[in-house]
Order: structure tokens, then C-alpha cells, then sequence
């Protein structure tokens, strides 16, 4: 408990300390100097929106020959124009429907107000249909635009994907053609 209380106190007093050293002058202009010392810090991401976002998505399903519909909703996190998207999908089209957990790694392929990406990976799938029911796994390939100058608070998205469903007795093909928004977190 001594130790605890030891390290609330010094963590305390470093925290006070930064924070009413700006008022002294002497430190206020040393910290001016030090900054303007310091290497600039570049941006190494291709995508303009970088760091971590949000979203969701609407569109279509096409799975087996059947015609439905799609939502999902994925988190981003960018780092240098490879992302990583973990997701939750819906998909339903006549008798069937299925629940996805997805992660996928996005490329970028550009800087501009237009950025192309592609992207794959895997998901877990909680398929329903009237002849069968069963969790599987699947592959999922792709890709899409992004718009980035829409607005500085979020960015929209346009994307394709195909999955496929990896099951015993005939894997399930799917395409999955939405249209969405993405909300970085800044």
C-alpha cells in the first residue's frame, strides 16, 4: 500500500508540475525553443482520414441466385495505408440469412480526394437457411472507392466484396455490393 500511495504521489506531482510550468516564463520560452528544434513530424498514411474510424454500411446481397439485402457496421484502424477492419455483417436474401464477424487488412492505393482500396480476409459466419444451419468460416476478397473531401467529418464509401462461405457438403458464393460512411476519430 506504501508503494501505491508513493507512485500516486510522484505521478501526481509530475502531472501538477507540467501543467503549471507554463506559466513561468523562463520554462515557457525553453519549451518554444525546444519545439522549434525538433524535427517535423511527417504523416506516413496514404489514407487522408488515418488513425482510427468508423462506420457503417447499406446495400446488396447476392447469394446462391438470390437477391437481398446487406448492413454492417466495422471499426479502422490505418497505419501508413494498411488497415485493419474488424466487422459485424447481415446479410438476407429469400430463405437464407447470415450473421458475420469479418477482419479484413485494407491497401490504399492513393492520396487524393478518390482513394481506391482493395482488401481480403477472413470471417465467421452463422449461416441460416431452411435446409441447413451452421457457423463456418469464409474467405472474403475485394475492394472499393473512398470519397474524402465530402466533408472533414466523415468520408463515403463504396465497396464490393466477394465471400465465400466455406462449407461440407457445397461452399456458399456471395457478392456484396454496399455503399456507407466512415467517422474518424479524432
Amino acid at each position: 500500500m506504501k508503494k501505491f500511495t508513493t507512485a500516486l504521489v510522484i505521478l501526481f506531482l509530475f502531472i501538477s508540475d507540467y501543467s503549471s510550468a507554463d506559466f513561468i516564463p523562463e520554462i515557457k520560452s525553453l519549451r518554444q525553443i525546444t519545439a522549434l528544434e525538433k524535427k517535423p513530424d511527417f504523416n506516413i498514411s496514404t489514407s487522408k482520414s488515418g488513425g482510427a474510424s468508423g462506420g457503417f454500411n447499406l446495400g446488396m446481397a447476392i447469394i446462391e441466385s438470390e437477391v437481398g439485402f446487406a448492413i454492417g457496421a466495422f471499426a479502422e484502424l490505418d497505419a501508413g495505408g494498411i488497415a485493419f477492419q474488424p466487422q459485424a455483417n447481415y446479410w438476407k436474401a429469400g430463405d437464407q440469412n447470415n450473421f458475420e464477424i469479418a477482419g479484413l487488412i485494407r491497401k490504399y492505393l492513393g492520396k487524393k480526394d478518390l482513394i481506391p482500396y482493395i482488401d481480403g480476409g477472413l470471417g465467421v459466419n452463422f449461416y441460416n437457411s431452411d435446409e441447413d444451419d451452421f457457423t463456418k468460416l469464409s474467405i472474403i476478397i475485394g475492394g472499393g472507392i473512398e470519397l474524402t473531401e465530402i466533408s472533414p467529418s466523415f468520408s463515403l464509401l463504396f465497396d464490393g466484396k466477394y465471400k465465400l462461405i466455406i462449407n461440407d457438403p457445397g461452399n456458399i458464393s456471395c457478392f456484396i455490393f454496399t455503399a456507407g460512411m466512415k467517422f474518424p476519430f479524432k
